[in-house]
């Protein structure tokens, strides 16, 4: 769209724009203020937050900065077509990243906790249908394709010049923070290394927005449950007894279901990657094949250009004009290739864009630490 020092001072600038507007929401919601609304307030800013903050003023000012088309826009956010067999994968690989979420996030409150801090009680789904209803579009549809596009599209690749891994792990730890909320933080961050990856190596941003929806689906499922006095939805407190019982048994149980899960992400997010390699191969073996098919097309033409004449007006394209072209072409794209390789090592953020950024980090940390203090008055 631009050069990259400007998208990625735009990038962070957007971003901090972003993290203050959430802070003043934030404090807003703590001090009352959005009281008056009563049931529905929650909804209301949940909609607000996702759909406005997240997603539409990311990609309106992106658009505005770089006046680039909307399809171009978009593209850059990573809004590319991916197989089905990816999609089908994604879903189960979000089944299998939910219960991972869940040994995370016990080992990380159960550290927490040994500080002092004191959970707030969860927040129950309402035991309807539309409160279920309510309850996945606020809690799962909007925050997946929101916060995966404001992250894993405008941020990994807005600081994507520092290369793959740097900017992987800038992402996951701007989305942890931006929960503002020390439970969520720790795995929404390694939630957020895995996301990353999953975006970058499937070349597409739509894997991860179904993972994430299907860790939030399943724990407003199981809240759902528990309000309509379902016994699934009690499945980890049943859990957790057995465990408390039979203590080595439960250990072992723990310990192997951990392990299982590891394995099974392992293999999950290494088919989603071949599957990519797969297509994408596929895809530049045809590019090659129609340029194998053109070339000998136009050396047929020469052909019979040397029998028929120069002057027939069919037979004005020359095989070798073309061949020359195609050489040519190709050195260019690998040129640029290993030209744009060498610039992303020696990119540097600037100043400017090093103050957004910092003080986006800067804003996240603080209320994520006053949630923490919060939590142990």
């Amino acid at each position: 769209m631009v050069e990259e020092k400007k998208v990625n001072l735009y990038t962070n600038l957007i971003y901090f724009i972003v993290v203050v507007g959430l802070c003043v929401l934030r404090i807003c919601s703590g001090f009352g203020l959005f009281a008056f609304m009563g049931k529905a307030g929650s909804y209301v800013l949940s909609v607000v937050t996702q759909v406005g903050l997240c997603f539409l003023l990311p990609l309106i000012m992106l658009k505005c900065l770089t006046k680039a088309p909307n399809r171009e826009v978009f593209r850059f956010c990573s809004y590319k077509k991916t197989s089905s067999k990816i999609i089908v994968a994604s879903f189960v690989l979000g089944f299998v990243v939910f219960f991972l979420n869940i040994y995370f996030s016990t080992f990380f409150n159960s550290f927490i906790s040994l500080f002092g801090y004191k959970h707030g009680a969860a927040s129950e789904i309402p035991g309807t249908w539309w409160g279920l209803l309510l309850g996945v579009i606020c809690t799962a549809v909007l925050p997946a394709i929101c916060e995966e596009t404001l992250h894993r599209g405008l941020v990994l690749n807005g600081n994507s010049f520092f290369g793959l891994r740097k900017s992987i792990v800038i992402t996951s730890v701007l989305f942890g923070l931006l929960h503002m909320n020390i439970e969520q933080c720790g795995y929404a961050i390694l939630i957020g290394l895995l996301l990353g990856h999953i975006c970058c190596g499937c070349g597409s941003i739509w894997p991860s927005i179904i993972v994430h929806f299907m860790n939030n689906f399943l724990s407003v499922f199981l809240s759902w449950s528990r309000s309509m006095g379902w016994s699934v939805g009690n499945i980890f407190g049943l859990f957790s007894k057995f465990m408390q019982s039979n203590p080595l048994i439960g250990f072992v149980v723990f310990f192997l279901l951990l392990v299982l899960l590891m394995y099974a992400v392992h293999l999950l997010v290494g088919y989603m990657f071949r599957e990519t390699f797969t297509n994408s191969f596929v895809k530049k073996q045809k590019q090659m094949a129609s340029i194998a098919l053109r070339e000998s097309f136009f050396h047929e033409i020469d052909n019979i250009k040397k029998d028929k004449g120069e002057d027939d007006e069919i037979l004005r394209i020359d095989a070798k004009d073309f061949n020359d072209f195609v050489n040519k072409n190709l050195a260019n794209i690998f040129k640029e290739a290993k030209a744009i390789e060498e610039k992303d090592k020696k990119f540097k953020m600037s100043a400017n864009a090093k103050v957004f950024y910092w003080g986006s980090i800067a804003l996240g940390a603080i209320m994520t630490l006053l949630s923490f203090i919060w939590g142990l008055l």
